[in-house]
């Protein structure tokens, strides 16, 4: 199944189009996924959410993303945000950030919050380099045991932040970012952490954790075994994630770093 290459990006409407989403969820997170029910999505509508997908012109959905309301009105949760397996390079998933992030700087919305594994370096790379956002919290097997393609490892995740308007977010939209790395980057498999760390650290991480699951579960393990351990210490020391590299597989910790 070949997605066309025209896609509208738009809000998605009533619970026909709704319906259409719990398919494409698994699809994106396997069959063991718990998609949200249509009902529910029209409710977090109905009170001020998002829910919007990149539709072809039969109307069949090949990416979306749920926003939610939180108890802050000036943030917005970002609670899902996928992409059909046939769908993917073409850039939809930064697509629907830009199109989250205008829908909410018309509405007052400065901020968007959301978790992401932080060892899925393609999607780092896309929240911290391509749009801007930063991560100064780690969240230990915060969805406890998970199915589909996040079963066999501990549910770790990062939670990004994205002030929608900042200097530093419309630089990294615009692709006006100057990259400085480290000459040396940290390896958690094999380096230990010196007792005073520099205040800038590049660290190494697998170019395809999910492959790596499947794969090479013991080698998966040792990832999250080791990666939990530095990210508690860097974050508790006042070091944000604010670059990744595709082509070097490291992501950029800075000490003090501002969103």
């Amino acid at each position: 199944m070949n997605p066309p290459a025209a896609l509208h990006i738009r809000e998605l409407s009533g619970l026909g189009e709704l319906a259409l989403t719990p398919p494409l969820a698994r699809a994106v997170w396997g069959e063991g996924d718990h998609p949200e029910d249509p009902g529910l999505l029209l409710a977090v509508q109905h009170i001020g959410g998002l829910v919007a997908g990149a539709v072809d012109g039969d109307g069949q959905i090949w990416a979306y993303l749920v926003g939610l309301p939180t108890k802050d009105a000036g943030t917005q949760h970002s609670h899902r945000l996928g992409v059909h397996p046939s769908a993917r390079k073409q850039h939809l998933g930064e697509k629907l950030k830009r199109f989250q992030r205008e829908w909410c700087l018309e509405r007052g919305i400065q901020m968007i919050r959301w978790t992401f594994d932080p060892l899925l370096l393609v999607n780092a790379h896309l929240n911290i380099h391509r749009l801007g956002a930063v991560v100064g919290t780690f969240l230990p097997n915060y969805y406890g045991q998970m199915g589909g393609i996040n079963a066999g490892a501990p549910s770790d995740r990062f939670e990004a932040e994205w002030v929608l308007d900042s200097e530093r977010t419309r630089a990294h939209l615009t692709g006006q970012v100057t990259e400085v790395w480290p000459a040396q980057a940290f390896d958690p498999l094999k380096d230990k952490l010196p007792a005073t760390l520099p205040e800038q650290l590049a660290v190494s991480i697998p170019k395809d954790f999910y492959r790596l699951l499947r794969e090479d579960q013991a080698q998966a393990l040792g990832w999250r075994l080791k990666t939990g351990p530095l990210f508690t210490r860097l974050f508790s020391e006042g070091y944000s994630l604010t670059d990744v590299s595709l082509s070097r597989e490291h992501y950029l910790f800075e000490r003090g770093a501002e969103c």
